[in-house]
């Protein structure tokens, strides 16, 4: 009777994180970055600027609901977006100068390749499949690592209502890689502090890099907090690990083009150019001061404040290793990106989100959180 009661909690579960995960396939958000992406696995396809640009905006006029295409074409947009969206739109160079910018995603472009080219996925829909699966995959793995700590029917809540928290179920809405990096990022993560299988951890750590390269900051913050605090790596080979991880972000910026974060900075913060490929960018400590203070705002406005506290509390309630490390490492991670590039988005925030989530339902319903951080184990910070 009892194990029939857990499989019954556990499909109960997974189909209500299938229903949610639907809706998000249903309701995506459309954003202008997708043209971007699938602008770049066109060009992967090996298709001229022309038919990069055609390719592009048949599928939104194919794929995307009516209601949004005035949005991507600049119709329906602020006056500071306006001219740069209608000018892509009709101009094929100017839409091809802002491929470099997202480039720089390289798995994700070759999964929207794959999907659309080899799968025969429509391009726009093959963004929406891919942040969709990533979000289902992700509330799979938290359920499967809270039901290590606490009985079936808690991590089942505690999963759902978590993965149902707007910002994270926005992740599955986002036309972006946002959501295959926060299912990437928890997946080493998982695997590094809870299953101690460092190999596939720091490969899938060093995978994200290609996912997002600002996870870079997540993989420089986990190889010192594992030769550090745990000792669990030496420390010549966190040396060379972390040179392998910047390594790879500046390789990539470099075969994608990329025009350099100035230019990220100034059309994020400041204005949206024409022609990216052909503008010199202004930006100094003036426009970052005051990018900053906007970013603050929008940052103590959002759900971040309420997720810190529930991180705080779990942190300070009840000792555990892996939580301790998990809410150590993506607070690094968080307050890194936040301060290179200060904006209040919240995709940007997922693994931090969920591991705040998840150091609090630990700390609340584990038995066992005692035992698994005794008080002279290593990398186990005592907490009084």
């Amino acid at each position: 009777m009892q194990n029939g009661r857990k499989r019954t909690i556990i499909a109960g579960y997974f189909v209500l994180l299938t229903l949610v995960s639907s809706h998000a396939y249903f309701y995506s958000l459309y954003d202008m970055d997708m043209m971007g992406y699938i602008g770049n696995a066109a060009a992967i396809s090996g298709a001229s600027i022309g038919q990069i640009h055609d390719e592009a905006y048949r599928a939104l006029e194919a794929e995307a609901p009516e209601m949004v295409k005035g949005h991507i074409l600049g119709t329906d947009v602020p006056a500071s977006q306006l001219d740069s969206r209608q000018d892509r739109a009709v101009n094929p160079l100017h839409f091809a100068e802002y491929l470099p910018c997202f480039a720089i995603r390289p798995i994700f472009n070759e999964l929207v390749y794959l999907l659309h080219y080899k799968a025969g996925i429509g391009l726009i829909r093959a963004t929406i499949v891919i942040s969709v699966v990533s979000y289902w995959l992700t509330g799979a793995l938290l359920f499967m690592w809270l039901v290590r700590y606490t009985g079936v029917g808690r991590a089942a809540l505690a999963a759902f209502l978590l993965m149902l928290a707007p910002p994270i179920l926005d992740l599955a809405r986002f036309n972006t890689p946002d959501s295959l990096s926060c299912l990437v990022c928890l997946a080493a993560l998982y695997l590094i502090f809870e299953r101690n299988s460092m190999f596939l951890g720091l490969t899938l750590l060093l995978v994200s890099i290609y996912v997002r390269t600002d996870n870079v900051l997540l993989a420089v913050g986990v190889l010192a907090y594992c030769a550090f605090i745990t000792g669990q790596l030496e420390k010549m080979k966190v040396a060379v690990l972390g040179a392998v991880a910047v390594a790879s972000v500046a390789a990539i910026n470099h075969f994608a083009g990329d025009y350099g974060i100035r230019l990220l900075y100034y059309r994020s913060f400041v204005a949206v150019p024409l022609a990216p490929g052909e503008l010199v960018a202004q930006f100094g400590l003036p426009e970052y001061v005051q990018a900053f203070r906007t970013a603050i705002a929008e940052t103590v406005n959002s759900s971040f404040p309420l997720f810190l506290l529930m991180g705080l509390i779990g942190f300070f309630s009840r000792r555990n290793r892996v939580t301790q490390a998990i809410a150590v490492v993506t607070a690094f991670y968080t307050c890194a990106h936040f301060f290179l590039f200060p904006s209040g988005q919240e995709r940007f925030w997922g693994p931090f989100y969920l591991a705040c989530g998840m150091t609090m339902v630990i700390a609340a319903f584990s038995r066992d959180a005692q035992e698994r951080c005794p008080a002279n184990s290593v990398g186990c910070v005592a907490i009084d």
